[in-house]
């Protein structure tokens, strides 16, 4: 029975932490006790406190001999570390205030820092705090009654960017147009079939400027898109099914792709209107000259 307990004791010392070397900091605000160890510790810690004297005990920390350390400062005035059996180390702090002690062992576990400070004063008496609690309802129905403005400010702000937006669309034009729109003077569709065009809707889904009078259009109607000059006169360029012209990217693909044909065309109108205008005023001078 007496081996099995040497045995035991054995193990406990052999898997018990030993300190190492420790170091008072000592600041304005607080004096920290930097203990370090040979090991990871892994022992339990507790408080005691008196009068004039507040105790640590570690347990599964071993040392070899007992420190007595004073310090010069208004928060802790003696550090003592006693070494008791069974791997029991004590840390005794004496201070003539209240003070607060805390410990917290580093991340590896091979150290632990005990922090000592002058204990706070509550911020405020209990004659402050109870004029605070009657003051609260005043500030805080005044502070409801703000916020409530601000949301409504927020409301009307919302309402009114709304109906702009709304006004925006409706004066750029972006709207959904109707096969009627695109025919010609004798009144029939050019781009239709006149036995349905006029039960159904054509959706614009991109449009293009070309120059101030004229722009390129793609729009949707039933399952085909149609690519459109539109402008001084309305030119269909393409059409496409199946999906070809899928977003904004492709849009811009086979706009360029009839980039050169527009440029030719617009070209050709500005010759024939040039044509005409010399034309005219060729027609025009001898009639002048005969008056």
């Amino acid at each position: 029975m007496r081996l099995l307990f040497v045995l035991i004791s054995a193990v406990t010392w052999l898997s018990a932490s030993n300190l190492l070397t420790y170091n008072v900091y000592e600041r304005s605000d607080r004096v920290d006790v930097m203990l370090s160890f040979d090991a990871p510790h892994e022992g339990g810690i507790s408080q005691k406190s008196d009068a004039t004297s507040i105790t640590l005990t570690i347990n599964d920390l071993g040392y070899d001999k007992m420190i007595e350390k004073s310090i010069n400062s208004n928060i802790i005035q003696e550090l003592a570390i006693i070494p008791e059996k069974n791997n029991t180390l004590k840390v005794v702090l004496k201070s003539d205030k209240k003070v607060s002690v805390v410990a917290s062992k580093t991340v590896d576990g091979f150290g632990l820092r005990i922090r000592s400070s002058i204990m706070q004063a509550p911020a405020q008496s209990s004659a402050e705090s109870t004029t605070a609690a009657t003051a609260l309802p005043a500030t805080s129905s005044s502070a409801t009654d703000f916020i409530d403005t601000r949301y409504i400010i927020v409301i009307l702000t919302l309402l009114f960017l709304l109906a702009l937006m709304f006004w925006i669309k409706k004066r750029l034009g972006i709207q959904t147009i109707r096969p009627a729109a695109a025919s010609n003077g004798g009144g029939k569709s050019w781009l239709f079939n006149p036995k349905t065009g006029s039960q159904q809707e054509v959706n614009v889904l991109h449009k293009k400027q070309i120059d101030n009078q004229n722009s390129v259009v793609l729009f949707e109607y039933g399952t085909i898109k149609y690519l459109v000059m539109t402008g001084n006169s309305n030119v269909l360029l393409e059409k496409f099914q199946n999906g070809e012209v899928k977003d904004d990217n492709d849009f811009e693909k086979v706009f360029e792709e009839n980039r050169r044909r527009l440029d030719d065309y617009l070209k050709l109108q500005d010759n024939k209107l040039s044509t005409y205008k010399n034309k005219a005023s060729a027609d025009y001078t001898p009639l002048d000259a005969m008056r």
